[in-house]
């Protein structure tokens, strides 16, 4: 396409600072990402995309132009929005933070809205002041979900080689999908009361052991200290472990057996208290096979250690088991 000489000239006169600007905003930007598990993307807008913007006519100034460089930062949900921007008011110099929703915008209209920091790199002193540090940035905080439909939309309207009303349709009807979607994980807690649940043994069994060891945990008979990261990932774990047995088991007496074996193995260490060398899992395991409701399995593996078999020395001969080779 043809750029006007005007624009040529004036996005050559700040093009040596674009991807310096990328790169410092970044650096920060990916530990702060990478510490929360966000995910984060970043591009320095080129020329005939500059063209293509002032040809909108929605700008007044080039200094109203504040996406030369700009990032993306994707958040599991909205909820996280706020520790993403406390970062970046900390780290940068805010000119302007244009909140999501805050565009009019009719209720039965659905396009882009996403909440987008403006800012500026920080000069260290008057001295190390320059021109990099009068060049805006712009930082889009989106949910996965909005990310998703943005990208995918993108491609498909927007950089489109013709005009649809169909595809325009199509495009407005997945963004009010994903506002949608966006809202009830905001609510999820609330929201999942109003489901009916459905009888599902193996569920039942599941939230059985759950609330048992979370029972002994909050009465103090297991160390807080042996608590897992995620509940329902070690809940996952023990369930897995019982029903690879050879001699199959009812679905309905897994958390019988659990909460027998261990009652059974907590009573014995009254005297000596609940080891902290291992794990709640490799508790768990070491009384069931104690108990007997766990011996040969199939298809499983379990990480036996050598603290657990210097506390179990009964395990030393168990296979199978995990290999460190």
């Amino acid at each position: 396409m043809i750029t006007p000489a005007q624009i040529l000239n004036k996005y050559r006169s700040v093009e040596p600072y674009l991807e310096p600007i990328r790169l410092r905003v970044r650096d920060p930007l990916l530990l702060f990402c990478e510490g929360h598990g966000f995910a984060i993307s970043s591009r320095v807008k080129g020329l005939e995309s500059v063209s293509e913007k002032v040809e909108t006519g929605r700008y007044q100034f080039w200094t109203d132009i504040d996406d030369l460089v700009a990032f993306t930062i994707v958040t599991p949900t909205l909820s996280d929005e706020p520790a993403v921007l406390s970062f970046l008011r900390a780290t940068f110099a805010e000119i302007e933070t244009k909140a999501r929703g805050s565009a009019r915008k009719a209720p039965d209209v659905f396009r882009f809205d996403c909440t987008r920091f403006i800012g500026r790199l920080r000069a260290d002193g008057e001295n190390a002041r320059g021109p990099i540090h009068d060049v805006s940035f712009e930082v889009q905080v989106r949910s996965a979900f909005e990310h998703a439909w943005s990208v995918t939309t993108h491609a498909l309207v927007y950089k489109s080689a013709d005009i649809s009303w169909s595809k325009l349709r199509m495009t407005a009807q997945l963004k009010a999908a994903v506002e949608q979607l966006d809202t009830l994980v905001l609510s999820f807690e609330d929201a999942s009361k109003y489901i009916d649940p459905s009888a599902w043994p193996e569920i039942r069994a599941k939230s059985d052991v759950r609330q048992f060891f979370g029972k002994l945990v909050a009465e103090g008979r297991i160390p807080i200290e042996l608590a897992p990261k995620d509940w329902s990932r070690f809940v996952d774990n023990v369930y897995g472990l019982v029903t690879s047995r050879l001699l199959r088991v009812r679905v309905e007496e897994i958390a019988v057996l659990v909460q027998s074996a261990i009652e059974a193995e907590l009573s014995q260490l009254r005297n000596e208290g609940v080891p902290l060398s291992i794990s709640l899992w490799q508790l768990t395991f070491a009384s069931l096979v104690k108990a007997g409701s766990v011996d040969a399995l199939r298809d499983h593996w379990p990480l036996v250690t050598p603290e657990l078999e210097t506390l179990y020395p009964a395990l030393r001969g168990f296979n199978p088991r995990f290999d460190y080779s």
